[in-house]
């Protein structure tokens, strides 16, 4: 995937909340832990789309 085709950090932080939301809404322990884990995915996704917001920023 193309570097413009990527989502923003902002993108990832939505959908991760999204996930802690249902995580919180889940009755099943082993359930909340595995939306929990994807959210965590989820904040480390937006993070490296941040660092490479900056790359670019500081290669233009």
């Amino acid at each position: 995937m193309g570097i413009e085709r990527m989502h923003t950090p902002k993108y990832w932080r939505m959908r991760a909340e999204e996930f802690r939301t249902k995580a919180d809404n889940c009755e099943l322990e082993q359930t909340r832990r595995a939306l929990n884990k994807v959210a965590a995915t989820y904040e480390a996704l937006a993070e490296r789309a941040g660092q490479i917001r900056i790359g670019q920023d500081a290669a233009e």
